[in-house]
């Protein structure tokens, strides 16, 4: 049985890191797509005000926490110490421990530069991994074009990251016309990962203003900071208004 705690009505798979690579190499075994999405509070945002949108994160196969914000009111620090997925870092790990076996890989982004990035972090986590194909929404090919054209390389894995709504809709619709084994999709959490490889620029270094480049990021992290406690309090009143619920219709019975 897969253990999972409950934001706000939605169920988010919890499982160590290590269960979490094993989960993922057993799927590059299977002869049918599985679908991984790291949750953002952005999508438990949306799910909770549209039913259509929330149905599909359900369908996942996995639905992990893509941020530590979704876990504010689960002792994260603590999940974290355990080496529990908290977030997308995991994703890194995964690729770092596929079983080497000529893994390909097809990456769907909004945009080219996207695209790069994306093959970027890859071969950086796993220089072995071999992408195959390729496809950003700047290219404006038709539904079926892409289907197909993701079937011409039938990739081992498909790395989704396309805006939160569309990505999952995407996904979702295509999953059973899509010859691969494993698709990721991180839409909500591509900015992370981007943020997380940034280096400080030669340009910074040269005119010395690597303590204001640095400066910048850490008020990014304040920010960061701060909409987790936005989120923990969302959470905070929505249980709150649950438990009022769950009283006032206990007390009419």
């Amino acid at each position: 049985m897969q253990a999972s705690v409950k934001i706000m009505d939605i169920d988010v798979d919890m499982m160590s890191n290590d269960v979490f690579v094993r989960k993922m190499n057993e799927y590059l075994t299977d002869d049918h797509l599985d679908v991984i999405m790291f949750a953002s509070t952005k999508m438990l945002n949306k799910a909770m005000e549209d039913e259509e949108y929330r149905a599909l994160l359900e369908k996942a196969d996995l639905f992990l926490p893509g941020e530590k914000a979704l876990l504010a009111t689960h002792h994260v620090d603590a999940l974290e110490a355990g080496d529990m997925v908290v977030n997308y870092r995991s994703l890194g790990m995964m690729l770092e421990n596929l079983i080497k076996e000529d893994r390909t890989l097809y990456i769907i982004a909004d945009t080219e530069e996207a695209v790069e990035k994306l093959l970027h972090y890859c071969k950086k986590m796993q220089p072995e991994l071999r992408m195959v194909g390729s496809y950003s929404c700047e290219q404006g090919m038709e539904d079926a074009a892409i289907v197909n054209e993701i079937n011409s390389h039938t990739p081992d894995m498909i790395l989704l990251n396309l805006p939160v709504g569309l990505q999952e809709g995407w996904i979702m619709e295509h999953s059973s016309l899509l010859n691969a084994r494993l698709c990721i999709a991180i839409g909500g959490v591509a900015e992370l990962i981007f943020a997380m490889q940034k280096e400080t620029p030669e340009w910074v270094r040269k005119l010395h203003l690597e303590a204001l480049y640095h400066r910048i990021f850490r008020e990014q992290a304040v920010k960061k900071d701060f909409r987790t406690r936005i989120f923990r309090k969302k959470i905070t009143k929505y249980n709150n208004q649950n438990e009022i619920h769950d009283y006032t219709k206990d007390d009419s019975r």
